[in-house]
Parts: structure tokens; C-alpha cells; sequence
């Protein structure tokens, strides 16, 4: 009987995502503990939009050219390692260092989250078919590294965390000696300039990355903007940890319950669901006067990120051309992960620092409202076409 390597999977997400966590969650605070203004942070923080977009893409074309995936999140996951430990260290440099170490940190990491999805199910089908148990250890493992970050900080401050990244790196590492790469396919499908042009000649599918672009855009101001809320709240690093705890355990039951919630209902229907319920949480967000209240509104996140994800895995394969399953998942994730985190923190900044982190999260709320409308005019032309 083949060995199933679930066990060991979930374990590398566990460990994989906890120090993912460490840095992502910190970025913000570091920054503002060193010295930058938010708009400043916001544009640090776009530059790992764009190295995301670019590691993406280079991670799809070399996966599909060499047929591995195991050796790219080797070395992906030790460049990463090396990169946050001289992040958390700079104290005193300049901010184009900054924003160097933490493209590369952040681009790496988010990558990562992608590649770690296609390698499982790259695998045999023992092995894919367990793909949405696999990441609920991923919600676990950045939950648990979100609380312990900051106990890492307050024991041995901001570099102690990027000696810890680079220590679990190793024992990530370790454990993925014993995975099995992706199965090797001779005939295979390579991007090129024709497949990007059928897909944008397709307005279901551009409507459909506008709405996810529009979406994932919240899920970014949640990271960034409501942070920077929490701070100007006074709120402490145990607590800005908190958030972030909360948020990921209730990503897990929807991981979990993600199969029969797509049997059930429908990707559309999800998506609808989940633009609502980041409008509503958003609204909670700019009306909240404590980090107390930012804190309980991030319980909504039962109904964002997790859907968003698994609702566009679906709703993608069902309107793209056989020939483009592949392409299109891979073009689309680059586009609306990858061009939200490059607009939003800088704009977000910005406008938080004219018109206040009130108004600025009623305009993330916004976005909410204008998905829903798309949301709608998405599900008029797919009904049309006889799909979805």
C-alpha cells in the first residue's frame, strides 16, 4: 500500500505557514517600530505585490519546464529563511533596503502559499485528494505563529524572531526530505503570449479576475490598513497577534467544510456571500473605536479569505478552456494576488494619512459593494453561456 504522506504534508504547512505568519503578520509593526509613517509602510509593502506576481509566474513556467516543485520550495523556502532574518535585523537601514528585503520576504512567502497547493496537487490522487485537509494545518500553523511571534519579540526582540524564521526553515526542511515531488507528465501545457490572449479576449474570465482583484484588494487592507488602525488605537502586539489568531482559526471550518459547501451552494453563490460579509466587516472596521471591537469584527473572516480562494479555484475551472485549466488558475492568481497588494497598501496609506483610517475603510467597504454588483452581472453572462 502506497504511503499517503498526508501526515507529513500537514506537518510542513504547520511549520511552513507558522513562520509565513512570523513575518507577514509583523511587517506593519516593524515597520512602524523603526520609524515609517504609513504611507511609507504602504509603499514598502507594494513592492512584494510585484515580486509575487513575477515569483509566481517564474514558479508556474519552471515547474511546468523542469517538472519539479519540491526543488523550487527548496530553495524558495531557504532564500526566504536567509531574507527575513537580515530583514529583522535592519534595524537602522535605509528604506530602499527595507523594501528589498521585504519584497522579497513577502513575495517569497506568498509564492509559496501557491506553490505549496500545486505540488499536492501535482501528486498522485492519495495525495490530492486530502488538499483541503492539508491546508486547514496551514490556518493552524499561522495561528500558532501569530500568537508566538510576539511572545518571541517580547523575549527576544524583532532579530530573535528572524533567527527563529531561519531555525524553523531548517526543520521544514528536514521534514520535507521524505515528500514526494509532483508526478512527471511528458505532455504538457507552457504558457504563452496566445493563452494570455484567448483569456482576455474572455469576458466571463476577466469579469470574474476584476471581482476577485476587487475582493482580495479587502483582504490586503485588512492586512495593512486595519493594522495601522489598531496602532493609531493604541492597541498592543499581543493583541494586533490576537487578530491575526483569530482570523486563522476560523479560516480552519471552512477549509474544512469547503467540498461540501461548493457541492452545495455553488462557487457564485459563495463569492456573493462572502462580498457582503467583507462590505459588513469593513464597515465594523471604520465604525470600531478600540482594538477590542477590530478584534471581534475580524470573526468575519469565517466568510473571506477561505471562500475566495476555493469559490475562484472553481468558478475558474468551470469557465475556462479545457486546453487552459492549467494557465488560467496560474494567470489569474498572479493577477488579483498580486496587483491588490501592489495598489492598496500605497493608496490605503495615502489616503489614511489625508482623510483618516475611518473614511479610508469606508472605501474599502466600497469595494465590497461594487464585487457584489459584478458578482451579479458575472452570474448573468455565465447562466448565458450555459455554465456556473
Amino acid at each position: 500500500m502506497k504511503k499517503d504522506y498526508k501526515i507529513n504534508f500537514a506537518v510542513f504547512y504547520i511549520l511552513s505557514y507558522a513562520i509565513f505568519s512570523f513575518a507577514s503578520t509583523k511587517f506593519t509593526p516593524y515597520l512602524s517600530d523603526i520609524g515609517y509613517s504609513a504611507f511609507q509602510r504602504g509603499f514598502i509593502l507594494s513592492g512584494y505585490a510585484a515580486a509575487t506576481i513575477i515569483l509566481q509566474l517564474l514558479f508556474g513556467v519552471l515547474s511546468d519546464r523542469y517538472q519539479t516543485v519540491k526543488k523550487l520550495v527548496v530553495v524558495s523556502l531557504c532564500v526566504y529563511g536567509v531574507v527575513s532574518a537580515l530583514l529583522f535585523a535592519t534595524e537602522n537601514a535605509a528604506i530602499a533596503v527595507c523594501f528589498v528585503l521585504v519584497s522579497l520576504s513577502g513575495g517569497l512567502l506568498n509564492a509559496c502559499c501557491g506553490v505549496f497547493d500545486t505540488w499536492i496537487l501535482g501528486c498522485r490522487e492519495e495525495i490530492r485528494k486530502n488538499l483541503s485537509f492539508i491546508k486547514t494545518f496551514g490556518s493552524i500553523g499561522w495561528a500558532i505563529g501569530s500568537m508566538a511571534a510576539s511572545l518571541i519579540i517580547s523575549l527576544f526582540s524583532y532579530r530573535g524572531l528572524g533567527i527563529s524564521i531561519a531555525v524553523i526553515v531548517i526543520l521544514a526542511l528536514l521534514n520535507l526530505v521524505v515528500l514526494p515531488d509532483i508526478n512527471r507528465i511528458e505532455a504538457r501545457s507552457k504558457l504563452s503570449l496566445t493563452d494570455f490572449r484567448q483569456l482576455m479576449l474572455d469576458r466571463r474570465y476577466m469579469l470574474l479576475v476584476v471581482i476577485l482583484t476587487l475582493m482580495y484588494s479587502m483582504v490586503i487592507a485588512n492586512n495593512c490598513t486595519v493594522i495601522d488602525k489598531m496602532i493609531d488605537l493604541q492597541a498592543s502586539d499581543a493583541q494586533i497577534s490576537m487578530k491575526w489568531t483569530m482570523q486563522s482559526l476560523l479560516e480552519i471550518p471552512t477549509y474544512l467544510a469547503g467540498s461540501y459547501l461548493l457541492a452545495r451552494f455553488g462557487g457564485l453563490k459563495l463569492l456573493r456571500l462572502s462580498s457582503v460579509m467583507l462590505t459588513l466587516q469593513f464597515v465594523l472596521f471604520a465604525w470600531a473605536g478600540s482594538p477590542s471591537v477590530i478584534i471581534g469584527a475580524s470573526a468575519l473572516q469565517l466568510f473571506s479569505t477561505p471562500i475566495i480562494l476555493i469559490a475562484s479555484k472553481m468558478l475558474i475551472l468551470e469557465i475556462a478552456p479545457e486546453k487552459l485549466k492549467n494557465s488560467s488558475q496560474l494567470i489569474a492568481l498572479s493577477i488579483f494576488s498580486g496587483v491588490s497588494p501592489l495598489v492598496i497598501p500605497v493608496a490605503a496609506g495615502y489616503l489614511s494619512e489625508q482623510t483618516g483610517f475611518n473614511l479610508t475603510l469606508c472605501g474599502v467597504a466600497g469595494l465590497g459593494v461594487l464585487s457584489f454588483l459584478l458578482i451579479w452581472r458575472f452570474g448573468r453572462l455565465a447562466s448565458g453561456a450555459g455554465r456556473v
